[in-house]
């Protein structure tokens, strides 16, 4: 029996909430603020935006894993400062740890 992994997985459908923390972020680096407290997303969040798009298409696919990275058109470590690069490259590993955490027979995190 083989295996089939797609080693290029991207969160492209990660929860609005993480995407609106990274707006508010990069608004309060560029007024000089400190950036709000990161949102609570629950478990539930994160498997509605996995489980009706890249699990289903993982699925359709026939794969059988994915190595699984944050979307990397939204990481834009060129904006602020080593800070908030970091800040926002931890949160959006760790909402990739998860998604592994919830999901550990199909994805696998590929950290950036």
């Amino acid at each position: 029996m083989s295996l089939i992994i797609d080693c290029h997985g991207h969160y492209t459908t990660a929860p609005p909430q993480h995407d609106a923390w990274r707006d508010a972020q990069k608004a309060a680096f560029k007024s000089g603020e400190a950036a709000p407290p990161y949102p609570e997303i629950t478990d539930d969040d994160i498997r509605e935006t996995i489980e009706q798009n890249q699990l289903r298409l993982l699925k359709e696919r026939g794969a059988d894993m994915t190595i699984f990275s944050p979307r990397a058109s939204t990481m834009a470590h060129h904006v602020g400062d080593e800070a908030v690069s970091l800040a926002w490259s931890r949160v959006s590993n760790d909402l990739i740890a998860r998604v592994c955490d919830l999901y550990p027979e199909t994805a696998s995190s590929a950290a950036i």
